[in-house]
């Protein structure tokens, strides 16, 4: 089959108003902070959203200084079978999957095995060499790739995926280095790289050198074939009331790959966050890396050249690696976070190292208006956003 970017995963790069970021490690003590998530309030926004059938269920976890402080499980995880969602149910991610790639080439670069300023042809020979572009700049959306048509018949490895990339025509939106814009395909490659050093595919690279070091026991790279526990189903909000969800449009999700195959729950997403920003899984260099704004070679910030006409809407949101990156914060310091749609669900995880304030929110409905997320990074966000 043919698969192009809004046929593979949704961009991530949604709630564009509302993407943050983070300046630093997260302090081993968060400073003083009332969450607003201890409000009532976050379970109205929720069950509104739930009643008014804009999605059958959200899975919202909130931990501030390395612990749970809140959460909250409303709706249906399967409407066939009327099955709640709960702590234990398992959504797909969509993009939030970026940040663990990121966070692999990043823990490969701390091993001596690779750098992120070499040219991605290095490792992947079938790439054009008159352009060469670095693996950074595929980390930050500036190498150009296009999210093109390709054939996915048959691909059983993100290297094979990444070999028909390479055969697109164009490949390129820019020339790398020159502009900004989201790429699922980009991603992709990444994946590949990491296929290439690590010689292992690359679900079972992040399950060796992630996953299982880190106890994130319900995060794992899904595959359509897999049986698993809890897992919630996707759909697709009709907009009527005699049946108001269809079940989404089936999507090999293999097929996402680096750029959002990824499955998780929302506890696991909270530990996660707290645990790459607590310095506990890779160097604080390598950390603070992933949350510096993207830089074109000309030297200006890259959001200022972005190619898309449909992102001038992020405003000054910046991307890092594998993280949307927004500074507006009552400390000056910012806030990490990023959308995740894939066929029948939406998600976002966000944190502010400076106070220690993290959250995941999870839904089993495709993305749209309707999903109670914009609200709930308000409610969530609001002792730490520049008023």
């Amino acid at each position: 089959m043919k698969m192009t970017r809004r046929r593979l995963i949704e961009a991530g790069a949604g709630l564009t108003g509302g993407m943050l970021l983070a300046s630093g490690p997260m302090a081993p003590r968060a400073r003083a902070l009332t969450p607003a998530a201890s409000d009532s309030t976050l379970r109205t926004i929720v069950d509104a959203a739930v009643a008014s059938r804009q999605v059958p269920g959200v899975a919202l976890a909130v931990w501030h200084g390395g612990q749970e402080v809140n959460s909250y499980y409303a709706g249906q995880a399967n409407l066939e079978t009327a099955t709640h969602v709960t702590a234990e149910s398992v959504f797909r991610i969509g993009s939030l999957t970026k940040q663990f790639v990121a966070a692999l080439l990043l823990k490969l670069e701390s091993q001596g095995k690779l750098s992120l300023g070499e040219p991605a042809q290095r490792y992947l020979t079938f790439l054009p060499q008159h352009a060469p572009f670095s693996i950074r700049e595929l980390l930050q959306h500036t190498a150009g790739i296009s999210d093109g048509e390709y054939d996915t018949e048959g691909v059983s490895s993100q290297l094979t995926q990444a070999e028909r990339i390479a055969r697109m025509t164009p490949l390129f939106d820019f020339a790398p280095g020159t502009a900004w814009r989201y790429s699922n395909a980009g991603y992709i490659l990444l994946g590949a790289i990491v296929e290439k050093v690590a010689e292992l595919p690359l679900a079972t690279a992040a399950s060796k050198l992630l996953f299982e070091p880190l106890g994130l026991s319900q995060t794992s790279f899904d595959q359509p074939s897999d049986v698993v526990m809890a897992r919630a189903s996707g759909y697709t909000p009709t907009g009527t009331e005699a049946q108001p969800f269809n079940n989404a449009e089936y999507l090999d999700v293999a097929l996402a790959g680096a750029a959002g195959a990824m499955r998780s729950t929302a506890q696991d997403l909270c530990r996660w966050i707290t645990v790459l920003f607590g310095g506990a899984y890779l160097p604080a260099s390598s950390v603070q890396s992933m949350l510096v704004p993207a830089r074109l070679r000309d030297g200006a910030l890259a959001g200022t050249k972005r190619h898309d006409p449909q992102a001038q809407g992020m405003g000054d949101t910046q991307y890092g690696l594998g993280f949307m990156l927004d500074a507006h914060t009552i400390d000056g310091k910012p806030i990490a976070g990023h959308h995740g749609g894939i066929n029948g669900f939406a998600a976002y995880l966000a944190c502010h190292p400076s106070s220690g304030l993290a959250y995941a929110c999870l839904c089993n409905a495709d993305t749209h208006p309707g999903l109670p997320l914009r609200d709930v990074r308000r409610q969530v966000l609001g002792p730490v956003l520049a008023k």
